[in-house]
């Protein structure tokens, strides 16, 4: 009985080690390679690594710069101090991505680049920033100042930061308040002197085309205030800001004139 058992021990071992050997040869054992690579796509969908810009495009600041985009497109143009603004908005989100080492060149290839529908961006900031109210009111108020940089509101401009608003769950009371402010701001002219405009700026009168260009984008870049700090959650953007900024504006406008007429 022992030798039985001893001889259909051989044999189970036998085709064990026979079938381990062939499975070593040839593990997979896929007949048809061509249709293994169709089925799972293998030439067509090769493996990308994430770069940093997804990471970033997946962040509530990279979609903010997204969304950033879509406003300053929204009437066709983008004027000077808009375009400081956007400039410095962007420096203020690179400092919030401090973790990436090129982050100020990856948003402003994402902001240039970006062809993603707003809706489906204020969706993703919204249910990224979920609990935090304040945060979302500024980003609105921020839309706002952009929209008026150049004195007027445009229909399309008012028509997407109200979609925005609704999407980001903002109460009517607080979006129409900050409405009011900057449509009672900008409902009146700023007129200054050539003097008054020198001393905004700090120039004298023998400024070059350089003044007065790095004299301007100091100056908003001082007088902006940075809507992404917690200090700042409570602190009224037309307040701060928008009166200095229109006068800096004014001010360069003035003084630029000396060129336009050479």
């Amino acid at each position: 009985m022992e030798i039985l058992l001893l001889i259909i021990a051989g044999v189970v071992l036998y085709y064990l080690y026979n079938g381990f050997q062939d499975y070593m040869k040839n593990p997979y054992k896929i007949e048809d390679k061509e249709q293994y690579k169709k089925e799972y796509n293998i030439d067509d969908t090769p493996y990308m690594p994430e770069t940093e810009q997804d990471r970033i495009k997946k962040t509530e600041y990279g979609i903010l710069t997204m969304i950033l985009k879509c406003i300053a497109s929204a009437d066709g143009k983008i004027c000077k101090l808009e375009q400081e603004l956007l400039k410095d908005m962007l420096d203020d989100i690179a400092n919030e991505l401090s973790d990436y080492k090129d982050a100020r060149v990856i948003l402003q290839e994402i902001f240039d680049n970006n062809d993603e529908n707003l809706d489906d961006l204020a969706s993703k900031f919204a249910n990224l920033t979920k609990g935090e109210y304040k945060k979302r009111l500024k980003v609105i108020e921020f839309l706002f100042a952009m929209a008026y940089a150049d004195e007027h509101l445009d229909d399309s401009e008012r028509e997407k930061i109200i979609d925005v608003a609704a999407i980001f769950e903002l109460n009517n009371d607080d979006f129409n308040r900050l409405y009011d402010d900057f449509e009672n701001e900008y409902s009146h002219n700023i007129e200054i002197s050539k003097e008054k405009a020198l001393e905004i700026l700090g120039l004298d009168e023998n400024y070059t085309k350089d003044d007065l260009e790095n004299a301007y984008s100091n100056k908003i870049k001082e007088n902006k205030q940075n809507v992404l700090l917690n200090k700042n959650l409570n602190k009224n953007f037309n307040n701060t800001s928008t009166k200095i900024l229109r006068d800096i504006d004014s001010a360069y406008k003035i003084l630029l004139l000396k060129f336009n007429q050479d």
